[in-house]
């Protein structure tokens, strides 16, 4: 009796298991068009894009509180570039050319139907079906600026139309998604 209810609470796990298995095709949602965002220069679920005014980029993300109902806000400088973020999404634009809105979008997390710590090799699969190749390669030098400094950082690197899309993997699992001008 001892060895049956093993076996059945056995089975109970394997099946619990692969119940909680990946459905939608390896960490992505096909049902995302992300040509359609890329080339308006938007991650598919964030209010602004490339070009956006940096004011309204920061009211956006002044809206994120924490748990004491203080904004989230904060914005620093890294090299020619101010990084404006909650936590979650950064905004960066050109310190000495404000007017010329956002030049960078990074979230941190979920974005273009892919959820964090996808597999790059997944990534790269779902953009090979879109007809989009490319091949995981090291951070260069300086590209990931809004990033803390950290080793094991791969890009997949896609251009489409006029704007250039990373997807950052560190360790080979999706941590953060970044559009910017090409």
């Amino acid at each position: 009796m001892k060895r049956f209810l093993s076996f059945v609470l056995c089975m109970i796990f394997v099946l619990s298991l692969t119940a909680c298995g990946d459905k939608s095709g390896g960490g992505s949602d096909h049902s995302v068009d992300i040509e359609y965002y890329a080339k308006l220069g938007q991650i598919s679920d964030l209010e602004y894009k490339l070009g956006d005014s940096v004011e309204d980029a920061k009211a956006v993300l002044s809206e994120t509180l924490d748990d004491h109902g203080e904004p989230m806000y904060f914005d620093y400088q890294s090299g020619d570039y101010t990084v404006m973020t909650d936590g979650s999404v950064c905004c960066s634009y050109k310190t000495d050319d404000e007017s010329a809105g956002i030049t960078h979008i990074v979230k941190y997390g979920d974005a273009y139907g892919f959820t964090v710590g996808a597999v790059s090799t997944q990534v790269r699969d779902t953009m090979s079906e879109m007809g989009y190749e490319t091949e995981e390669r090291e951070a260069k030098s300086g590209e990931l600026f809004f990033l803390p400094a950290s080793a094991g950082i791969t890009v997949l690197e896609y251009q489409i139309k006029d704007n250039t899309v990373l997807f950052v993997f560190q360790e080979h699992a999706l941590s953060a998604t970044v559009i910017t001008k090409a």
